[in-house]
């Protein structure tokens, strides 16, 4: 009775077992379907100022008095620093005087010449005494300017390297002025990538010592040549600055947007990967399992771009995929319409 109630029991257990091993397995599916795709390049660049210039000066003197402040903006024209022109604005004065005499005493000559009462070469003398005067007051005015800096365009002051009172020389730097609105950005693409690449292609740049922050801008110029050292083309965009973030020198992290195509797309976590090949598993119409090749294209943030293997409206398993095998059968339990993914969704937002 004992051995009878144990076989009993055992077939029990199989019959049990038998329909578990049968049961299908339970998948979430996405029909295979085409967005809007940008090629990316990354690369790394180098924030400079739209205009920038070192103020120094071009002639030996005492800096008599100084109109800025460290960081300070300045508009095109405004005076930076002045040397000592004392002698200068004397020797001016001179000859200013010497002028006005002459033009008087040209005035008096033209009148005795119309009555006959002095000689023509008298005025022409008198003529070229304020043609040389004039000249002399004009390469003194010259000198003063030399004496006197100006700011060449509007931009920011540096921190200044000198004090009044101190004999500068020829090449002494002073200060620095840079344009940062916009602010220009220069990098380097391999030869091998400048087939898509021209003039107003877009890219976006961040920092990392501004938390990622992102800039957009385009590319404004190409350089006319290779380097034949390293294959590489220097290239330069241009980035709105308006509220003064970046900063000359930064290193910027670069990211191309290359050409816009249409291409499949699957979520990254359906994609397994053995050795160098990679696999997607595709539920066919009589709800079996295939395990399929596909060659990839380029990753995003969350998806994959399936380039060869893939059809439009296939069906692919983006849940439980781990569990079957080629020719299981399989339960549809939820069928997604587009990637349940928040980094996928920020991304078509951005397309």
């Amino acid at each position: 009775m004992l051995l009878s109630a144990l076989f009993i029991s055992a077939c029990n257990q199989q019959q049990e077992q038998a329909p578990q091993q049968h049961r299908q397995q339970p998948v979430v599916v996405l029909p295979a379907y085409a967005i809007a795709l940008n090629s990316r390049l990354e690369t790394q660049g180098t924030a400079l100022a739209n205009e920038s210039v070192i103020i120094t000066s071009k002639v030996t003197g005492t800096i008599e008095e100084i109109n800025f402040s460290d960081g300070q903006s300045v508009k095109q024209g405004d005076v930076i620093a002045r040397f000592d022109q004392d002698e200068e604005q004397a020797l001016l004065d001179t000859a200013m005087i010497q002028l006005a005499e002459h033009q008087r005493e040209i005035r008096r000559l033209n009148s005795l010449i119309k009555r006959h009462a002095a000689p023509q070469r008298t005025l022409d003398e008198r003529k070229t005494l304020a043609a040389v005067t004039a000249s002399t007051i004009k390469q003194i005015k010259a000198r003063i300017d030399e004496l006197t800096l100006r700011a060449p365009f509007d931009g920011k002051l540096g921190i200044r390297q000198v004090s009044p009172g101190a004999l500068i020389l020829p090449g002494t730097v002073i200060t620095t002025l840079d344009q940062t609105d916009p602010i220009k950005l220069d990098f380097t693409v391999a030869a091998t990538q400048l087939q898509h690449i021209t003039i107003g292609t877009p890219l976006n740049a961040r920092s990392s010592a501004l938390d990622g922050l992102l800039f957009e801008g385009a590319i404004t110029s190409m350089h006319s040549r290779i380097d034949p050292v390293t294959r590489t083309m220097l290239l330069r965009a241009s980035l709105d600055n308006r509220e003064q973030r970046l900063i000359p020198g930064m290193l910027m992290n670069i990211e191309l947007h290359l050409f816009e195509r249409q291409g499949m797309v699957v979520p990254e976590e359906s994609i397994t990967q053995k050795q160098d090949q990679h696999f997607i598993t595709i539920i066919q119409a009589d709800n079996k399992a295939e395990i399929r090749p596909v060659k990839i294209g380029q990753r995003y943030n969350g998806f994959v771009e399936v380039t060869d293997g893939l059809k439009l409206g296939e069906l692919v398993v983006v849940r439980g995929m781990g569990f079957i095998k080629s020719g299981a059968d399989v339960i549809i339990s939820e069928t997604w319409k587009t990637m349940q993914n928040a980094q996928f969704n920020e991304h078509n937002q951005n397309q």
